[in-house]
């Protein structure tokens, strides 16, 4: 396991480990962005995870925060899950606190 799928790794209880949600996904038309990540102040065994929506602009990059939602593990895993099957691409640019 290289290292940035080391930080994606999550061990549930029961001893499962989970590759949970973290990074940004774009929808096949371009037009919107989907941020997943962890929120730090859950706790380990009972992690939380934010979906930010974005507008895109014409290159991909986040334009404007339209909502944000936060969701059990589960949720988020299945959101994922989903839009990967629906043709969205996980997009490699860090955007940063900035978006």
């Amino acid at each position: 396991m290289d290292a940035s799928n080391r930080e994606r790794v999550l061990l549930v209880p029961g001893g499962c480990i989970v590759m949970y949600p973290e990074g940004w996904l774009l929808d096949p038309c371009g037009r919107w962005l989907l941020h997943f990540f962890a929120d730090p102040k859950s706790l380990q065994r009972w992690p939380m995870f934010y979906m930010d929506k974005w507008s895109a602009t014409e290159a991909g990059s986040p334009k404007s925060l339209i909502n944000r939602t936060k969701v059990e593990l589960e949720p988020a895993l299945e959101t994922w899950n989903e839009l990967i099957q629906n043709g969205w691409k996980q997009v490699n640019d860090q955007f940063g606190e900035a978006a």
